[in-house]
C-alpha cells in the first residue's frame, strides 16, 4: 500500500465516527453545492462592484474564470484519457466506507476540484475576500470528496494545483495586448444590449 492509499484510508475512516460530520462532509461533497458557488460568485463578480473601474476588472475575471474553466476541463479530460486511475472505493473496497453515489469516471485528477481551485484562483484577481472565501470552500470541498470515498488523496492535491496553474496561465494570456483588446470588445458588445 502507497502513501496515497494510506493518507485516503486515513481520512476516509474518520467517516462513521460523528453524524454531524458526516453530513457536513457529504453536503460538501455533492456534486451540485460548490458549481452553485463558483457560479453565484462569477455572477455576482459580473454585475456588482462600487465603481465603473472595478466593475471592468471584475468582467475580465469573468472571463478568466470561464476560460480557466474550460481549459481546466479540457485538461482533465485529456489526463483521463492517459490515465484511467479507478476510484479508492474501486481498488480498495475493504478499506474504503462509500458514502457517496458511485462515479464512474476515472479519479485522476479530481474534475470538481480542479475547476473549485481555477475558479477561487480567478476570482482573487478581483476580490480577494470573495476569492479566498471561494478557495477555503474548494479546499473544504477536496477534503470532502476524500472523506466520502471517490478520490484519493493524490487525485485532489494534483487538481487543485492543476486548477490554480491554469487560473494563472489563463490570467497572463489575457493580458496580452491581443486577449485584451478582443475581452474589452466583447465587453462593449454585450454593454449595448445591457447585459454588461
Amino acid at each position: 500500500m502507497n502513501i496515497d492509499e494510506k493518507i485516503t484510508i486515513f481520512i476516509n475512516n474518520l467517516n462513521g465516527r460523528n453524524i454531524f460530520l458526516d453530513s457536513f462532509f457529504q453536503i460538501f461533497a455533492s456534486d451540485y453545492l460548490i458549481p452553485v458557488i463558483c457560479a453565484l460568485s462569477i455572477f455576482s463578480l459580473w454585475f456588482l462592484a462600487l465603481d465603473s473601474k472595478r466593475l471592468l476588472n471584475n468582467q475580465k475575471v469573468v472571463f478568466y474564470s470561464i476560460s480557466s474553466i474550460l481549459t481546466t476541463n479540457i485538461l482533465v479530460w485529456i489526463i483521463n484519457i492517459l490515465i484511467s486511475r479507478n476510484r479508492p472505493f474501486i481498488s480498495n473496497p475493504e478499506e474504503i466506507n462509500l458514502m457517496f453515489y458511485a462515479p464512474t469516471d476515472p479519479s485522476f485528477p479530481a474534475n470538481p476540484v480542479a475547476i473549485a481551485f481555477a475558479v477561487a484562483a480567478s476570482i482573487i484577481l478581483a476580490n480577494k475576500y470573495l476569492g479566498y472565501s471561494v478557495l477555503l470552500i474548494s479546499i473544504i470541498f477536496a477534503f470532502s470528496r476524500i472523506y466520502v470515498g471517490v478520490f484519493y488523496f493524490v487525485d485532489v492535491l494534483v487538481a487543485a494545483v492543476l486548477g490554480l496553474i491554469v487560473a494563472l496561465l489563463v490570467r497572463k494570456i489575457f493580458r496580452t495586448k491581443i486577449m485584451n483588446n478582443l475581452v474589452m470588445k466583447q465587453i462593449k458588445i454585450l454593454r449595448l444590449f445591457s447585459l454588461a
